[in-house]
């Protein structure tokens, strides 16, 4: 793993899941969601576990096979640039990031649309307050 991806995973496991579930307004707009992310920075996979609206479980190193609902697959450049405070324009989404072709969504969405906000808060919080 190189540098770049280490610090970006390591801000990313600094933010999640410690400020999702200290966030009660968070906690409380995820409160009906039950379900099981890949979320991968560059090469490496973490396993979100949602339930309730918190984070119950936050892995990495993860077994062949492992299972889950959705996967949301992102570039270095992405998570960087997302991460960013301010984002640049084009940056600053998801979705952009999507049809910038630096991110990706697979598997069984229905989850993921159906909480499409609190998703994009949980994934972008490694940016606030100066992570």
């Amino acid at each position: 793993m190189e540098i770049q991806e280490q610090d970006l995973c390591s801000r990313f496991l600094a933010a999640i899941p410690l400020r999702v579930n200290a966030d009660p307004h968070l906690v409380w707009r995820g409160r009906t969601l039950r379900a099981d992310c890949l979320v991968q920075i560059g090469a490496t996979a973490f396993l979100l576990r949602f339930d309730g609206g918190s984070v119950r479980e936050c892995r990495e190193h993860l077994p062949p096979l492992c299972p889950w609902d959705f996967a949301v697959r992102g570039s270095l450049r992405a998570w960087m640039n997302l991460w960013r405070d301010p984002p640049p324009p084009g940056w600053n989404d998801l979705f952009a990031l999507s049809k910038r072709g630096e991110m990706s969504f697979e598997g069984n969405l229905q989850p993921f649309m159906a909480h499409l906000q609190y998703f994009k808060d949980v994934l972008t919080s490694p940016r606030a307050q100066g992570a």
